[in-house]
């Protein structure tokens, strides 16, 4: 047997009211009955390794260039 998952906690957008959510549950505020909720934050840490995003921006950025010259030294000559 799977064991029951542990409820997701969100916030009403209208009254503000936590509302705990399990999977198939109806997602709807059971106060006011407003439909729209939003996702508490999580506690956990979250870890962003940002050298490796430049590394990936500066990768994408220099592809461009590339490409920018192919096409400009095929398109004038």
């Amino acid at each position: 047997m799977d064991p029951q998952p542990e409820p997701v906690y969100y916030i009403c957008g209208d009254c503000g009211m936590e509302i705990p959510l399990k999977p198939n549950d109806v997602i709807q505020c059971r106060e006011c009955g407003y439909r729209i909720l939003y996702k508490k934050r999580t506690r956990r840490t979250c870890i962003f390794n940002s050298s490796l995003a430049v590394e990936k921006y500066v990768n994408l950025v220099i592809g461009m260039i590339v490409i920018s010259l192919h096409h400009d030294a095929q398109c004038c000559y």
